[in-house]
């Protein structure tokens, strides 16, 4: 016959089941607390992949709102500099020099806006009076010059070298330009027959007669030549 076990041995037995299932929980936990303890660190996972770096900071708003400051401060109205002619009128020029052709004048009493300057500040560029068009170059360090604002705020505006100008004698005549009180040696001279002057309008003098043959004016990048002498006489230069 089967044995039977008393109350007590029944009571012992139950107990021990117990502490048996009490103590296998103990060993392997709850599910997914000993794996995510485990897991080396910086070990990517299916379920948190790493997420890349940005290629470039992304600009907060408060970064964006002060460079937008910045550049709003440096852009500020244009300077105002007034020029005007006083005691004289203003020869005004293609550009900032006498070298450059006349393309106006600007007359006693009249006054403008000047809107740009040479590297030195000796030339401005102006409008036409009265207007926003632009007319060309004046000298500003002149006596016959009121400028009015600094002339040093004005953007520097370049331009292109001028081209040269002459007048050349085809005579057998010396002969004296003015303004200027150049001496320009005859025919035979070539090529010192030929000198450079500013673009503008010049008298022509033969110096064997002291009498005026011819009034010129003189063009950038021309040569003008004096062909006749003070009796009349028509040369061609060599």
């Amino acid at each position: 016959m089967p044995r039977r076990y008393s109350r007590l041995e029944r009571g012992i037995a139950a107990v021990l089941v117990g502490v048996t299932l009490l103590a296998c929980n103990l060993q392997f936990g709850a599910p997914g607390e000993g794996q995510a303890s485990s897991t080396p660190e910086g070990t990517a996972t299916a379920s948190a992949p790493a997420t890349p770096e940005p290629s470039s900071p992304v600009p907060t708003q408060t970064a964006t709102g002060a460079a937008t400051e910045t550049a709003t401060a440096t852009v500020g109205p244009p300077p105002i500099v007034a020029v005007a002619a006083s005691g004289g009128r203003l020869n005004v020029r293609r550009g900032p020099g006498p070298e450059y052709d006349t393309v106006g004048a600007f007359l006693n009493g009249q006054s403008t806006t000047a809107t740009a300057r040479n590297a030195d500040g000796s030339w401005v560029l102006i409008n036409t009076p009265n207007t926003s068009k632009s007319l060309g170059w004046i000298i500003v360090k002149t006596q016959y010059t009121t400028v009015s604002g600094t002339v040093a705020s004005l953007p520097v505006l370049e331009v292109d070298a001028a081209l040269a100008a002459y007048i050349r004698n085809c005579t057998p005549h010396e002969m004296l330009v003015n303004p200027g009180g150049a001496l320009l040696l005859n025919r035979s001279s070539s090529p010192e027959n030929r000198l450079q002057f500013f673009p503008g309008e010049y008298s022509v003098t033969d110096q064997t007669t002291e009498s005026e043959v011819a009034s010129v004016t003189v063009f950038e990048g021309k040569t003008v030549d004096v062909r006749k002498d003070s009796s009349g006489t028509s040369f061609s230069c060599p």
